[in-house]
């Protein structure tokens, strides 16, 4: 019972833990406390000094700094490539207690099956993990998805599962601009909960209309002056730096003394190795402070901000009342982590779970043949850049085209039977110079992507892909360099994630091998099928062209 905890604060029953001689970093005072903390029954008793108070458990962590745990305000567990148990093994390793997690991309490859899966497994996770139900199954109407929410599937939803927060990023701004009827009714829903936002590169009126419409927060800015301008809209700005994306360092220049608490930080899409080298958000707050931020406006930002975006009461700091998941570092500077607590227990990793596999991979369509260019044409290349999902136009002739080193050859196919479409287009920038990248995860409808250099590299990629039933390859002279199979819709294995962190080297290493150059090949390809991040995008359906949202054509004559 609470008062079990009332009375531990005021010494009439022992409590189960007390940590002596901590500084703790208070966020609601933003000020560094010589204070112990007395924990019963998983929550925070007292902070004080507390003398000889009894405990069952004293540990002394003699001068080490105490931070609430990490919460990330965003994030898709799919990209881990790990199924939740294993991702909050991961996290919980470094100091994240509690995510905030949308099911987007399984939900697009198994729809409610997926999200039931997720929910599930979730349980036996050792952090907290909250969900948004996906708003975008399909993402748009110019892919093949695997599956369709609709808003009844939406309101059952909410109902269904209680740690289902709101609705997940709204990715269809002109369908909210515009009043397209289904995007309105999931809203409608959702009526009552959280609505988080997606809308890359926004500004002006018609953020001002997006706003209006009930989004509370957006995770996708890239500039200092984007994220002041969504700030000044009455927006959360969540500040990303995942494996591809790295907005950290520039939206830091839009946090200021009067409005850091509208800021977070989160991961949205992050690799296992990334995570077993630096964590989510600890790689956040670590790198912003050695960018001279303020070390107390990142704890905040890692904490208590987004619990209280999310209303998550009781979490985020450390006060009586809260709930006790603490981070204990050794300094507000490297941020090395002692040991982590999750409801006033030492963090212990969950049991592994029994190996399980679904989700459709059927490519109904495998015959793969470039279209040809003619003399007098023109051709759009895609041009990606690291670190970065958005991408640009190039505009090359036949000759120029010959003549330029990397250029690659890229397809989506799709993969889940229903009509075997398979589209082109060419990409500068990963320095591919031979054989094939192919991948399943392809977001937002994951169907199969296929970065080459001959058709005959496209049909070995495919047939290898086919065999495995989703994952990741690199093959070149019609031998398979590396491979990571993923079984659960082709998105995500059961293996821990020093396991999958190797095989995610192993594909890295053999990539680089072909030549190519960026640092997260895989999570930078994968992106390239999404159209509703600028400029230029390829699915099943064709060549997209974000800034018209419309498809345009590969070859045009001048």
């Amino acid at each position: 019972m609470r008062y079990a905890v009332t009375a531990a604060a005021l010494g009439r029953e022992k409590s189960d833990l007390l940590l002596k001689n901590g500084r703790l970093v208070n966020v609601f005072t933003g000020k560094l406390e010589n204070k112990d903390v007395l924990i019963k029954d998983g929550v925070i008793a007292c902070c004080a000094p507390c003398g000889d108070v009894e405990a069952k458990e004293t540990v002394d962590l003699e001068g080490k700094c105490i931070l609430p745990g990490f919460i990330d305000a965003h994030i898709h567990i799919e990209s881990s490539h790990m199924t939740p148990v294993p991702f909050g093994n991961a996290l919980l390793a470094k100091g994240t207690t509690a995510v905030i997690a949308d099911p987007h991309e399984i939900a697009n490859a198994a729809g409610v099956e997926g999200i039931d899966f997720m929910v599930e497994n979730a349980k036996k996770a050792p952090i907290d993990i909250f969900f948004m139900v996906p708003s975008s199954v399909p993402a748009t109407a110019m892919e093949t998805a695997g599956a369709a929410i609709n808003a009844e599937t939406v309101a059952t939803l909410l109902k269904r599962y209680p740690k289902f927060l709101g609705l997940g990023e709204l990715m269809n701004v002109p369908g909210i601009l515009e009043g397209d009827p289904e995007t309105l009714a999931k809203i409608e829903a959702a009526k009552g909960h959280f609505l988080d936002g997606h809308f890359p590169m926004g500004g002006g009126r018609s953020l001002m209309a997006y706003a209006a419409g009930g989004i509370s927060s957006d995770h996708e800015s890239v500039t200092a002056g984007e994220a002041a301008e969504k700030i000044a809209a009455g927006l959360t700005v969540f500040i990303r730096e995942g494996s591809s994306a790295k907005n950290l360092e520039e939206l830091l220049g839009a946090v200021d003394d009067h409005n850091h608490s509208r800021f977070c930080f989160c991961a949205d899409d992050i690799n296992a190795g990334d995570i077993e080298a630096h964590g989510d958000i600890l790689n956040c707050v670590r790198k912003a402070v050695d960018l001279g931020f303020n070390p107390f406006y990142a704890v905040e930002m890692a904490t208590v901000n987004p619990a209280r975006h999310y209303r998550l009461d009781g979490r985020g700091a450390i006060a009586p009342g809260y709930i006790a998941d603490l981070v204990i570092v050794d300094d507000l500077k490297t941020f090395a982590i002692d040991s982590v607590y999750k409801n006033g227990k030492k963090g212990v990793p969950a049991k592994e779970q029994e190996k399980t596999r679904f989700g459709a991979f059927t490519l109904k369509n495998k015959n793969f043949s470039f279209p040809t260019m003619g003399e007098k044409q023109k051709a759009r290349v895609i041009k990606v850049f690291d670190g970065q999902l958005i991408t640009e136009e190039r505009v090359y002739t036949k000759k120029e085209l010959a003549e330029h080193e990397d250029i690659a050859l890229l397809s989506v196919v799709e993969r889940y039977g229903k009509n075997g479409n398979i589209a082109y287009a060419l990409v500068e920038g990963f320095g591919l110079r031979k054989g094939a990248l192919a991948s399943s995860v392809a977001h937002d409808s994951h169907n199969l992507l296929i970065l080459a250099k001959t058709e005959a590299d496209f049909a070995f990629a495919a047939a290898r892909m086919e065999r495995l039933g989703g994952g990741m390859t690199v093959t070149a002279k019609n031998r398979l360099l590396a491979e990571m199979a993923l079984p659960i819709a082709g998105l995500m294995t059961e293996e821990n994630a020093a396991t999958v962190a190797a095989k995610e080297q192993a594909l890295a290493k053999a990539a680089k091998e072909l030549g190519v150059v960026l640092n997260s090949p895989f999570m930078t390809l994968s992106f390239l099928a999404l159209p509703v991040i600028p400029h230029l995008k390829l699915t099943d359906k064709g060549l997209f062209d974000g800034n018209k949202f419309d498809f345009t054509s590969l070859y045009f004559s001048p």
